[in-house]
Formats: C-alpha cells, sequence, structure tokens
C-alpha cells in the first residue's frame, strides 16, 4: 500500500517491498575493533585499503547494545498553555558480550589497533588481514595507525595481561586487569550490517568507547566462560556502504563479503 486511501487490511501487507531474505540478522552483523576514532583509520569514510590493517573483527561475539539517550527541557512561558522543548547534551553507551576461548580476550579484541609494545615492553599479539580476506596474528607486524598509537603512554606500570612478543610463550593475548593504564585510552567500534541476500545494508563507526566495567563468570551449569564490558561512548559516526560493497567487489581485505 502506498497510503492509508488504497489500505486493504485483508489482502495486502502493509510492508509490500519485503520479500525473502531482505532481512538483516545477527548472522549477517560483523564488529570490529578498531582506533579511537574513524578518521585515524581512514578519514572520513572507511577506506577499504587503510582499514584492513587497523579494524579487526570480534569474533564469539554474543551481544552487542548500543543506546542513545539526551534530555529534553520542557520551557513553558506566561500568558500560553503550549510548551516549548529544548535538546539537551547526547549520553551514549555499549554493552558488549563475548565467550572466551584460547586466543584473544574481550578487552584484547577491542583494543586490537592498541600498540603492541610499550616503552620497549611487548604486551600482545599485532593483528593485520591477511591479503586472502582472512584474519591471523602477524608477529612483529605494525598494526596501530601513528595517530592512534601517539595517544598511548610511553610506559605501563600496570600491564593488561602477560605478552612478551613472541609466538613461543602461551596465550599472552588475555588481557584482563582494568586497572592498566592502557584502559585510560579510547578505542572504537565498527558494525557493519548485512541482509540474508550478502546484500550491504548500512555500517557505523563508534568513536571514543571508553569502558567502564568488565565482568567475567564462572557456573558449574555452564561449559563456556562469558565475560563481558560496559561503558560510554562519543559519537555514533555513520559509515557509507558504498565503500563497504567495493571492498567486497575488488577482493579487498575488507571482511564484508
Amino acid at each position: 500500500m502506498s497510503s492509508f486511501l488504497n489500505w486493504s487490511w485483508a489482502s495486502q501487507h502493509v510492508q509490500v517491498e519485503l520479500a525473502n531474505g531482505e532481512y538483516v540478522s545477527a548472522e549477517s552483523t560483523l564488529i570490529l575493533g578498531g582506533p579511537s576514532k574513524l578518521s585515524m583509520s581512514s578519514g572520513i569514510d572507511i577506506d577499504p585499503l587503510s582499514a584492513a590493517t587497523t579494524l579487526y573483527p570480534i569474533g564469539l561475539l554474543q551481544m552487542l547494545q548500543i543506546a542513545q539517550n539526551r534530555q529534553v527541557a520542557r520551557l513553558f512561558e506566561v500568558g500560553s498553555k503550549r510548551a516549548y522543548f529544548i535538546p539537551g547534551r547526547l549520553f551514549a553507551n555499549f554493552q558488549v558480550n563475548r565467550i572466551l576461548f584460547y586466543g584473544p580476550s574481550l578487552l584484547r579484541l577491542l583494543y586490537s589497533a592498541a600498540p603492541t609494545k610499550i616503552g620497549g615492553v611487548d604486551i600482545g599479539h599485532p593483528f593485520k588481514f591477511t591479503p586472502e580476506g582472512g584474519v591471523e596474528s602477524q608477529f612483529g607486524a605494525p598494526a596501530s595507525p601513528p595517530t592512534y598509537a601517539a595517544l598511548f603512554p610511553t610506559s605501563i606500570q600496570m600491564r593488561p595481561g602477560y605478552g612478551d612478543g613472541t609466538s613461543s610463550n602461551d596465550n599472552r593475548d588475555f588481557w584482563i586487569s582494568l586497572a592498566s593504564e592502557l584502559f585510560n585510552i579510547p578505542f572504537g567500534l565498527c558494525m557493519i550490517l548485512k541482509d540474508a541476500r550478502n546484500r550491504a545494508y548500512g555500517a557505523f563507526y563508534l568513536e571514543d568507547c571508553m569502558i567502564e566495567a568488565h565482568s567475567m563468570g564462572v557456573d558449574a551449569n555452564n561449559v563456556v566462560i562469558a565475560e563481558g564490558c560496559n561503558g560510554q561512548f562519543d559519537l555514533l559516526n555513520p559509515v557509507q556502504v558504498q565503500d563497504l560493497v567495493a571492498a567486497g567487489a575488488t577482493g579487498a581485505p575488507m571482511p564484508v563479503g
């Protein structure tokens, strides 16, 4: 139906253009960790070639919830019954939950674009996309964009987790201590949405995310361990879908196809 004038509730749908395979669901959604601002990765929009080395997909994700809130002031005046509305400041927050496995922990993946060496101390694997479009840890390969790496301190007193920068040791990507000075620096989150027919629907970037709480629980009745984070972010920055479609069409290592 195009308007209420031709509304026929017994014979047609209201959303007439909806067809099979046009749903946007969690299985066709991708979450990536990156630098605190989109401009540190690629400029105004996501450029597939530059973003390939600074955005890292977060696997085993169970939930990402985003909320944007702002207060609205209601003002009255003498001489009328009507009200005026003045919008206030924006307050935005996020919550993310993930399954723990033998590999990078949730805090490590949220800070995937963080420097892997601070003050000469290795604190974890560098993350980087492979040319084939997959993902692997590249030992010794730079991963942080220079503008983002410059935000981090030159030395840290409290490590986020254990790390020595080589592949000979056990899991050195288990970041768990929120007391580390590393977490005083914001990070970014990118969400890419596609429908069941593999068509790009939309994307956005959460800038200047700060973690307020981290939790982990063990339950004897569960066979897996889950961890979660919640915090605030400054701005939800929309990203052009055309850039993502172009990345998939040209074979660039942007994991959207």
